[in-house]
């Protein structure tokens, strides 16, 4: 598997403001036929600054939901643009947090839910920044880190403690500033199936094991907080449904991805109501 360019700077020194990105998407979904939309479109559309919709560009892009360089929606962003523009829905706010802390190019916040916060009971922000110095040594200067790093925490915790995505209550804080986690384990069964399809496609796999996968970094298993008995809990009514296949006889503990399958079936289901009859004909 190709190791994706990682990126240190994401936010360009800005928090996640959703109603920007809502804007920027409603822009873009309103001009489907284009095949490149420049900035100077945006700008003039949204009354944003240039620095602010590189900003928004750039999170659009680490959620998935813009293509990078093209500006452009990509056909999950075109789906979530057209149902929930202002990104409030549950389901959607699980899908962003698996596609910008389960992505490994999405440098710090990916450190922080796949390394960090799995192996700290609690810690406050310097500790994360020391903890993260010591990861990005060697790897950017010392003035790229001074630079950029502080920022992009402060992006991740603000996004979680004061934005829509605190409606997952995913991270907390204590009153002594040591920031945590909780486990999120109710998430939608379509989204988590999408979840489960995209994390097999990007490793070019249809076959996982329900123990790598629950301690994987990127997996829906490890961003949720699920450990091998609730992941197993939570696979059991998709496959009742129909939507993946859990093996668990002869010793065996996986789950198989079906033919003709994806995660963006599994979007299209969750935000257009597909009924289960035609949801069926589907899987066939």
């Amino acid at each position: 598997m190709v190791q994706p360019i990682r990126k240190l700077q994401l936010s360009n020194g800005y928090l996640f403001a959703f109603d920007q990105l809502s804007r920027v998407l409603h822009f873009l979904l309103s001009n489907p036929s284009m095949k490149r939309i420049y900035r100077e479109a945006i700008q003039e559309s949204t009354g944003l600054s240039n620095r602010q919709i590189e900003s928004v560009v750039s999170i659009g892009c680490a959620l998935g939901l813009i293509k990078p360089g093209m500006q452009t929606l990509t056909q999950t962003g075109e789906l979530i643009a057209a149902h929930d523009i202002f990104l409030e829905r549950i389901g959607t706010l699980q899908w962003c947090h698996y596609r910008g802390a389960g992505s490994s190019k999405n440098l710090v916040w990916y450190e922080i839910f796949n390394s960090i916060l799995p192996a700290e009971q609690a810690i406050t922000e310097s500790g994360w920044l020391a903890n993260l110095r010591t990861t990005l040594s060697g790897q950017y200067t010392d003035r790229t880190i001074g630079k950029h790093l502080q920022q992009e925490v402060r992006f991740v915790i603000d996004a979680y403690l004061n934005r829509n995505l605190k409606k997952l209550e995913i991270l907390h804080q204590h009153s002594d500033g040591r920031l945590y986690r909780t486990r999120h384990l109710r998430v939608e069964p379509l989204i988590l199936s999408a979840m489960i399809y995209d994390y097999a496609a990007t490793r070019g796999e249809s076959l996982l094991q329900v123990r790598e996968i629950a301690e994987a970094e990127g997996s829906p298993s490890l961003l949720f907080g699920f450990d091998e008995s609730t992941f197993r809990q939570a696979v059991e009514p998709l496959h009742q449904n129909g939507w993946v296949r859990y093996e668990s006889t002869h010793h065996l503990d996986q789950v198989r991805l079906l033919d003709g399958l994806s995660a963006f079936t599994f979007l299209k289901w969750y935000y257009e109501g597909a009924s289960p009859e035609s949801r069926q004909k589907e899987v066939g």
